[in-house]
């Protein structure tokens, strides 16, 4: 059975991180750590998890995402998904990555290096640099809804982009709600929903697989990001 998801299950996994949402702040002079959790559901039907931890400290940021995915049809293993990713950032740019993935048995790596002020990196498919400002699709950034190329964290790919501005709106999880500001971003045979806190911190994301099911990664308790945004 086609499942069809494959290239939206590296898109949310690049993405930085689900079992319950919660943000975890803890502040020091000039250092700063960041917890993302979302469920991840398929269909309305929870399929794993997806983790972003990041820390900053001043002009530098480290990222570690993990995610995991495991579709079963009458308790039948169908889909397997595993990605980690560890990241680092200056000034807004990606400067360095190291990630592995095993997407239902297809085993892919990315590693990098800087070389002459570019990104070099070695991939399953072979090498390549990049220069300028890198970004991955690391939703956490909001600069990424500014930029025309993302970076496939899984693959290695340069992915042409295009984001729209879909306005603000209530956003719903069960009983709970919060106004928030909705974007739509696409690209070569994807389009994403994506939604922000008035505050542009990331809240949530869903797209329709190849086959038709709706994929979500949706926080677990809404009133933390309305703690925040309050605060």
């Amino acid at each position: 059975m086609k499942i069809g998801f494959t290239k939206l299950a590296f898109i949310f996994a690049a993405s930085f991180v689900l079992s319950e949402v919660t943000i975890a702040n803890t502040t020091s002079v000039d250092a700063e750590s960041k917890t993302w959790n979302f469920r991840v559901m398929l269909d309305d039907k929870p399929i794993g998890y997806h983790t972003v931890k990041i820390n900053t400290e001043a002009n530098r940021k480290t990222v570690h995402t993990q995610a995991s995915f495991d579709v079963r049809i009458l308790f039948v293993p169908v889909y397997s998904y595993e990605h980690e990713t560890f990241e680092a950032w200056e000034n807004g740019c990606l400067v360095d990555v190291n990630s592995t993935t095993d997407d239902n048995g297809d085993i892919y790596y990315i590693k990098s290096s800087q070389q002459s002020q570019q990104l070099a990196l070695e991939t399953q498919n072979g090498s390549r640099s990049l220069g300028g400002c890198v970004r991955t699709f690391a939703y956490w950034d909001i600069g990424l809804l500014q930029n025309e190329r993302l970076l496939n964290t899984q693959t290695g790919e340069y992915e042409v982009v295009s984001v729209t501005d879909m306005g603000t709106g209530l956003f719903a999880v069960g009983d709970e709600q919060i106004e928030a500001r909705h974007f739509k971003l696409t690209g070569d045979e994807i389009t994403i929903d994506l939604w922000y806190t008035r505050e542009m911190h990331w809240l949530a994301l869903e797209s329709v697989t190849e086959s038709g099911a709706v994929l979500r990664y949706l926080p677990e308790r809404l009133a933390d990001y309305a703690m925040e945004t309050e605060s």
